[in-house]
């Protein structure tokens, strides 16, 4: 997104939200967190009719700044070995609350932290020999930061599947980043999201046949859908609907990530 269109889109959201107040909030997720548990993700893009390359994630207990957690970790491979993403996400043990979330881009060398502190999220970027900090502040409300949002729904799946629509407040610091080179407020980096349940399959892989519902989420805002193109706003789940609730398949932005193998903790 460049900055012709991250402010068209932020005077958008600022229209929208003069009419609301948006509040945000970490969660707990600790029935998810499993130490040892190992998954991966195969890259597809459908529009090229490409592979383009995998996810590995894990989770495993360690030690973070003195304390007790669980660090959930995604790497991203290119076709030919080449890591060109890595996330690691650290979680209090045993409440499960998020503490810090590190995403590292290795090709543009460059540093996302978001620190999660009481009611605030403190944002840290880093590229080179600059570095920009801001803080959100936090309230109560359905809500989550992006890099939270698959273990987001599924804590939430059963709430989701019995409403008729189940709205959210996403929060995404790649849009506050960019709003703090501009003389526009940070608070238009959240977003007013909806999800509404599609069909429920039986989804049939090597890993063998499991029951799932696919959910798909875009901004509720009719302005926003209109201004945002469909692939960088529109994203669709396939979670299992029994057991840990894996995320079995997701798309955006013309990219398909499908569950490929699964390690369960000893």
């Amino acid at each position: 997104m460049n900055s012709c269109q991250t402010i068209k889109l932020s005077l958008c959201i600022f229209m929208l939200s003069t009419f609301m107040e948006i509040p945000l909030r970490a969660g707990s997720y600790a029935n998810q967190l499993h130490n040892g548990l190992k998954l991966s993700y195969r890259h597809w893009n459908s529009e090229r009719q490409e592979f383009t390359g995998f996810t590995h994630q894990e989770f495993k207990q360690e030690e973070h700044q003195g304390q007790q957690a669980m660090l959930e970790t995604q790497v991203n491979i290119k076709p030919d070995g080449e890591e060109t993403r890595r996330k690691s996400l650290w979680y209090e043990l045993p409440s499960g609350k998020p503490l810090e979330y590190l995403e590292e881009d290795l090709r543009e060398e460059i540093r996302i932290i978001n620190s999660y502190q009481g009611k605030k999220v403190v944002t840290t970027l880093r590229q080179g020999d600059q570095t920009v900090e801001f803080e959100m502040e936090l309230k109560d409300t359905p809500s989550v930061s992006f890099e939270l949002l698959l273990p987001f729904l599924k804590k939430n799946l059963d709430q989701i599947l019995s409403r008729d629509k189940f709205l959210f407040t996403l929060y995404i610091p790649a849009l506050a980043i960019e709003l703090e080179n501009s003389a526009l407020p940070r608070s238009m980096s959240l977003i007013l999201m909806r999800i509404r349940q599609q069909e429920t399959i039986n989804w049939e892989s090597e890993l063998g046949n499991r029951k799932a519902v696919w959910l798909e989420i875009y901004p509720e805002s009719m302005m926003l859908r209109t201004l945002l193109p469909k692939k960088k706003s529109h994203f669709r789940f396939l979670l299992e609907l029994e057991g840990p609730r894996h995320i079995l398949q997701f798309e955006e932005g013309g990219n398909v990530y499908t569950l490929t193998s699964l390690e369960s903790a000893p």
